[in-house]
């Protein structure tokens, strides 16, 4: 039987009711974003190997450091430095001459990214600019600094796409990434087209999975476990996309961190959280690439125990980049289905409105 909210979306006066400023359609561009960021070219650089640069820094908060988790991820597969991702107003102490620090802010306003941005400049590091415009991106112009200016109009959280790719050539552009990674990029525009047909609003919720676990997850609270490193990143993504999206409390862990502590919090859960659910995180060929990670995912379902539903979702693709997006970009239709059957606006950010406007005041 169809849903009778989440299967009437192709009416567009019932969309318009329930996404009155147009997530879904941000969410279903998606995969054309990806594509032109991916071409998105870098002023004010050429092409050189700097081997002065001992360690990437890329500041930055809330959807526009996403992008810089994931960079973290794959430079660490496909890197030759270390990438730390920076969420203050200040920067480490150790940032010098030797650090490339990417400032990366979709608005161009973010003041933590401003002031850090300023902090590199002091500490004489490298310093480039990803943004869509804003103060910062000024900045980057007026100094003649290397900057990929990206289109803007859309919630930073959405423009996960706008804030990666760049980085990623300008990595491999200064030589700091292996170009290989550059192979990847078909395979995620295919993969995440592929996951549109299926998750789109149109098609059916007992065809639809992204649906199908947006009704299974409704009215409860999600804790999000990655099986392994970078899945735990994606986790976090799901989580903040519940918050953002959804306008719910959702939590996020790590495996096998996750099993050194919070494991011991399900011994009385069930007398304290009556709508939790669990969703892990995988990859296909877990068992093989890394049987103990398995193990210990299939252990740490025994202890959650039979009163809280377990839901997994699998990682498409055979890349890293492919696997990363292909959770992510599920997330995405989840939790604005989630908020559709809420009743609430995901793209609406008013406490964080009003939290920016209190500090415009001091």
């Amino acid at each position: 039987m169809p849903h009778p909210i989440l299967d009437s979306l192709d009416k567009t006066d019932q969309l318009m009711a329930l996404d009155p400023l147009g997530m879904f359609g941000i969410i279903e561009r998606f995969p054309d974003q990806c594509r032109e960021a991916m071409a998105t070219p870098w002023q004010n650089l050429e092409q050189s190997s700097d081997n002065s640069v001992r360690q990437v820094v890329i500041t930055g908060l809330g959807g526009s450091a996403i992008g810089g988790d994931y960079a973290r991820y794959v430079m660490e597969e496909f890197g030759s430095v270390p990438l730390y991702v920076n969420r203050d107003y200040n920067l480490p102490e150790w940032v010098d001459s030797r650090t490339l620090v990417i400032a990366a802010s979709y608005s161009g306003n973010t003041e933590e990214t401003l002031s850090a941005f300023a902090k590199a400049k002091e500490a004489g590091a490298h310093r480039a600019v990803i943004s869509s415009g804003g103060a910062l991106l000024e900045s980057a112009k007026s100094e003649n600094l290397p900057y990929a200016e990206v289109p803007g109009g859309q919630p930073p959280r959405t423009a996960i796409g706008y804030m990666l790719f760049p980085t990623l050539n300008l990595l491999m552009l200064r030589e700091l990434l292996d170009t290989q990674i550059g192979d990847q990029y078909l395979g995620v525009i295919t993969r995440l087209n592929s996951q549109k047909e299926r998750f789109c609003k149109e098609i059916l919720t007992e065809s639809n999975p992204a649906k199908r676990l947006a009704v299974d997850l409704f009215q409860k609270i999600p804790v999000i476990y990655g099986s392994q490193s970078w899945k735990g990143g994606v986790a976090y993504r799901w989580k903040c996309q519940w918050n953002e999206n959804v306008k719910s409390a959702a939590f996020d862990n790590t495996l096998p961190e996750q099993n050194h502590n919070e494991i011991l919090a399900w011994t009385l859960a069930k007398s304290q959280a009556k709508n939790w659910a669990v969703v892990f995180l995988r990859e296909a060929n877990e068992a093989l690439n890394s049987p103990r990670i398995a193990k210990r995912v299939e252990v740490t379902k025994t202890i959650i125990g039979a009163d809280f539903p377990i839901y997994e979702v699998e990682a498409e693709g055979e890349t890293l980049l492919e696997k990363m997006f292909s959770l992510t970009y599920y997330a995405d239709f989840v939790t604005v289905y989630l908020a559709l059957l809420n009743g609430v606006c995901p793209t609406e950010i008013k406490g964080i409105d009003l939290l920016k406007e209190e500090l415009a005041k001091l």
